[in-house]
């Protein structure tokens, strides 16, 4: 099982944020600062299929149909193209019954994680964040963060929030839900077709 880590690659160049010519992101971006769509675009591709979405292809895509634009990655855009190229049906969603259900049918997911705002810390980050879904079982969601490093998840407002086996994060619908509650869609629910 393929896991990428967007710490890794600060030397990857991303445009991204390109509407403003001026930003960081515009002049200097890179996958660490905001590659987590891409990488956990990665992780789908692997999971599903048997075939491989290399870094420098995604960034590629990303560019080529104008995903970069704002900061980040706008998975509206991207994950469709990523879905077509590689034979994957997308549904993209704001319930979670629905999210438990692609996974325990053997699909995969992005969730658009929203970040701090007020009267919420957020949990999987405290920023908009991408992270990679690949299993719902006994209540929890399984999931793997591109950006995960030691102790995220030990500071105050996300302990016991969280559960870690090693990258595997595994947590609650609730916990989710509120994660991503300023985020629309929600959730990007991949499938093979025909499955």
């Amino acid at each position: 099982m393929l896991y990428i880590n967007q710490n890794d690659y600060p030397h990857v160049s991303y445009p991204n944020n390109v509407s403003d010519p001026e930003s960081k992101g515009a002049t200097s971006g890179n996958i660490r600062d905001a590659g987590c769509g891409l990488c956990a675009l990665m992780m789908v591709v692997d999971r599903l299929t048997m075939k491989s979405l290399s870094l420098e292809e995604a960034v590629r895509l990303s560019v080529e149909n104008k995903a970069n634009l704002k900061p980040g990655t706008n998975m509206q855009i991207l994950g469709p193209v990523v879905a077509e190229k590689y034979d994957l049906q997308l549904t993209m969603s704001n319930n979670t019954w629905e999210l438990s259900q692609c996974l325990q049918e053997g699909g995969a997911a992005i969730v658009h994680i929203g970040g701090d705002r007020e009267g919420h810390i957020g949990t999987l980050s405290d920023v908009g964040h991408y992270v990679f879904a690949l299993s719902y079982a006994h209540g929890e969601f399984c999931l793997m963060d591109p950006a995960w490093r030691v102790n995220k998840y030990t500071i105050p407002g996300r302990i016991g929030k969280i559960r870690e086996d090693g990258l595997f994060l595994y947590t609650t619908s609730l916990v989710l839900e509120d994660d991503t509650e300023n985020r629309r869609p929600r959730y990007y629910l991949f499938r093979r077709k025909n499955s």
